[in-house]
């Protein structure tokens, strides 16, 4: 039977079990669907109690699959000594340990695609390169943090849905990524606004106000610099620069800041800094929580400045590009 005739899964899911038997050369695809049986929940329960407390008291590691139990040493378990093995079968339980870790992260980053994937009906014709998911399964194998389990599980399914979606550059560099500075990026991204086709994050603004209530500090930024998120060189913004503009509106997710000239009467440079490519890939993933209060001081700030500065929500989005707002509240400082 092949892949295309599977019964009972989506084509986004026919098409991701298509590109993990690329990636790995076989697929289970029962560990893809979670929680959609019960028939043996009570056994399962009854023996993973046991098993936990076999495993607790002798510190093993315990495995209970398809009604057998497996029990192995793990490598840097020093509390329980084992009769002396020979070089060669120490490496291959060395081995065996680590292949059952890879093959474990590679079922939790699949099973998260899945889930992200499972509602969706349709799929592009076009398949996700190749090398690109080579490239993907070598990396996702040593992945083990669960918060990055779950980026690359969204990485997947971006990719699935539209193939290009994600550039190996944005692959490597998560490879590397640590838990911190994957924080670090969701921390900016939450503020990251966009206008005239970019996406950028001002700071200059109050670097007093992002420090006390972001715990966003200049060491950030830098970092982000080395990781090739932001661009090198801060990007300057000067608005109101010419007498026939009489506002700005700077996107944010499906709301909006709308600032308005009123009483401006020189342009007001604002220091902001540019997401690279790699950069607004990355934003694409992180779950998008809208900063109020970010955008409240953003646009104080132009108040200040004899400017007028209002929230808003998009309400509908036309295929030249424009946008159709309502004002939902003026900014008062």
């Amino acid at each position: 039977m092949e892949i295309k005739d599977l019964a009972g899964f989506s084509k986004p899911l026919t098409r991701l079990i298509e590109v993990i038997s690329k990636g790995i050369g076989a697929v289970f695809a029962s560990y893809l669907i979670r929680d959609t049986a019960d028939a043996r929940s009570y056994e399962i329960r009854t023996i993973s109690a046991a098993l936990r407390e076999v495993g607790e008291n002798h510190n093993l590691s315990v495995i209970y699959k398809k009604g057998e139990i497996e029990i192995w040493q793990k490598p840097n378990d020093q509390t329980l000594i084992l009769d002396a093995k020979g070089i060669d079968e120490r490496s291959n339980l060395r081995l065996n340990y680590q292949e059952r870790k890879r093959q474990a992260n590679i079922e939790n980053v699949t099973s998260i695609a899945a889930a992200e994937l499972i509602d969706d009906e349709s799929i592009t014709t076009e398949q996700p390169d190749e090398d690109w998911i080579s490239r993907f399964f070598n990396s996702a194998q040593d992945i083990s943090s669960e918060q990055m389990q779950n980026l690359w599980g969204l990485i997947l399914a971006g990719e699935i849905r539209q193939p290009g979606t994600y550039s190996l550059r944005t692959l490597d560099l998560l490879r590397n990524l640590k838990t911190r500075e994957a924080e670090v990026i969701a921390k900016v991204g939450k503020m990251a606004l966009n206008g005239d086709n970019k996406s950028f994050f001002i700071d200059a603004h109050d670097k007093q106000w992002l420090e006390k209530e972001r715990g966003l500090v200049d060491s950030h930024i830098f970092e982000l610099r080395e990781l090739a998120i932001l661009h090198p060189s801060d990007l300057d913004l000067e608005l109101f620069d010419k007498s026939t503009v009489d506002e700005h509106i700077f996107y944010f997710g499906k709301q909006l800041l709308r600032i308005q000239r009123s009483e401006i009467k020189t342009p007001v440079r604002v220091r902001g800094w540019k997401f690279t490519t790699v950069g607004q890939e990355l934003l694409s993933l992180l779950p998008f929580h809208i900063d109020n209060e970010y955008l409240e001081n953003l646009g104080r700030f132009f108040v200040k400045h004899k400017g007028k500065a209002f929230i808003g929500s998009i309400v509908e989005r036309h295929p030249d590009g424009k946008i159709g707002y309502k004002i939902i509240r003026e900014i008062v400082d």
